[in-house]
């Protein structure tokens, strides 16, 4: 696995942003283009960076993609209790690929493989491999549609998941656990713009499964993975960003389903009880630049009714045995950063300057960047499920480290995280603090 990993980085990083592999150089207006074309670091709506290719290109076909590495030390007990690996691996490498084919201009087939190992030393690993698939009809400015497997727009790290477009090793905790990352799904989509600085989205996805809930992490696991199907519910979700401030966004997202539709359950009375569980959560965030300075906050608030039904649910059908969901659930961060180069005395624009695939002068630089959150997945609890076991997060983390962007889409990254969480362990030990390293490239 990780020799196919290291190959795959050093196809990456041959194929990075200059079109090597297929002879492409940038072209004039007068020159015909070819079927792949280069990163041009624009966004389509709910697409991260290499994901966007296809929408601002000439070409009919794009090939894309981007790959992570992480190493994650526990400086500390570490804790195992959410029952997700993700969330306290010790090594992690991820690698996806997209490839568009583009055959009018106002269509876009999309197809991408998501492939992911991860590990807690020889305790545990998991592999997971996941094709994906949707079309894309570009109607007019104002309203276009998205059919098939694809992101849902909640929080910012959803749509930005490439490791450029976050400075932290692994993404914030509050968009792990209480807005679950890299959460695509089966769904239909509207979006567009409004105006020039205004866009908007609504969209209706597959309904979560009850089942596979976990409370330590709220309602991640009830999205697991793209390839169920679970039309009995549904799931609906909106976003609106507006950008007419200079150099900034600022966006509202939210979601609403109604957890367990289509589930039924016999209680210990033998009454036959089809209940929903009410569930919406909402999501505000803004990030602003100024010159080598990058602002970010997002607050995030949720809630879950009916928990109870839940609980009996989980206890009699869920892998993980009964799941204490909490009511209300909470969280937020404050993020800054600062490029210390120019501080240095480093000269991007350097006349004898020699760049090569894995460095570029005038695309250099080294942000050091500070993050602190806080979050709560039990704010609130039913009273009857008070005295019941729970995973429960009151955490507050301080997140500091630093970036080497050695070129525009490629970043290595360091930081230490200091954690202090008021609830205790199971065996009544508190967790440790973090120390993380890690590697991302897009192309």
């Amino acid at each position: 696995m990780k020799q196919l990993f290291i190959l795959c980085v050093a196809f990456g990083i041959f194929t990075l942003d200059s079109g090597i592999l297929f002879g492409q150089e940038k072209t004039t207006k007068k020159e015909k283009r070819g079927w792949v074309d280069t990163l041009t670091y624009e966004q389509q709506s709910g697409l991260p960076v290499a994901a966007s290719k296809i929408y601002f290109t000439d070409a009919k076909f794009a090939f894309s993609g981007f790959g992570e590495s992480s190493f994650n030390f526990f400086d500390g007990t570490k804790n195992r209790e959410s029952g997700d690996l993700e969330l306290y691996n010790s090594n992690l490498q991820r690698l996806v690929l997209y490839a568009a084919y583009k055959p009018m201009p106002w269509m876009v087939l999309y197809g991408e493989i998501f492939a992911e190992y991860l590990n807690d030393g020889n305790l545990e690993s998991d592999f997971e491999f996941l094709p994906e698939f949707f079309i894309d009809f570009i109607l007019d400015k104002r309203l276009n549609f998205r059919i098939g497997t694809h992101q849902a727009k909640i929080g910012y790290i959803n749509n930005n998941d490439e490791p450029i477009l976050f400075y932290s090793v692994n993404r914030p905790e509050v968009e792990r656990i209480i807005i679950p990352s890299q959460w695509i799904d089966l769904g239909l989509t509207a979006y567009g713009k409004i105006n020039k600085n205004l866009s908007w989205s609504a969209s209706v996805f597959q309904g979560l499964d009850a089942a596979n809930l976990n409370g330590a992490t709220w309602i991640r696991r009830g999205r697991d993975e793209a390839l169920r199907f679970n039309f009995n519910s549904y799931l609906l979700n909106s976003k609106l960003s507006y950008k007419g401030i200079q150099d900034t966004e600022i966006a509202l997202s939210g979601i609403f389903t109604p957890l367990g539709m289509g589930t039924s359950l016999v209680n210990d009375q033998g009454i036959n009880l089809n209940e929903n569980a009410n569930t919406a959560m909402i999501s505000a965030h803004v990030r602003h630049e100024r010159k080598n300075w990058n602002f970010m906050w997002l607050g995030a608030y949720g809630g879950t009714q009916n928990t109870e039904y839940l609980f009996d649910y989980t206890r009699k059908n869920g892998p993980l045995g009964a799941q204490v969901l909490g009511s209300t659930v909470v969280g937020t961060y404050l993020e800054v950063s600062y490029d210390i180069l120019p501080a240095l005395g480093f000269k991007k624009n350097k006349a004898d300057a020699k760049d090569n695939f894995l460095f570029k002068r005038k695309e250099f630089k080294v942000p050091l960047f500070a993050r602190i959150e806080y979050l709560n997945t039990h704010a609130s609890v039913d009273p009857s499920l008070q005295e019941e076991f729970r995973t429960q997060s009151d955490l507050t983390a301080l997140t500091v480290g630093f970036n080497v962007n050695t070129r525009r889409n490629m970043v290595f990254k360091t930081n230490y995280q200091f954690r202090w969480n008021k609830v205790p362990m199971s065996n009544g030990e508190f967790e440790g603090n973090r120390f993380e390293v890690g590697l991302g490239f897009i192309f």
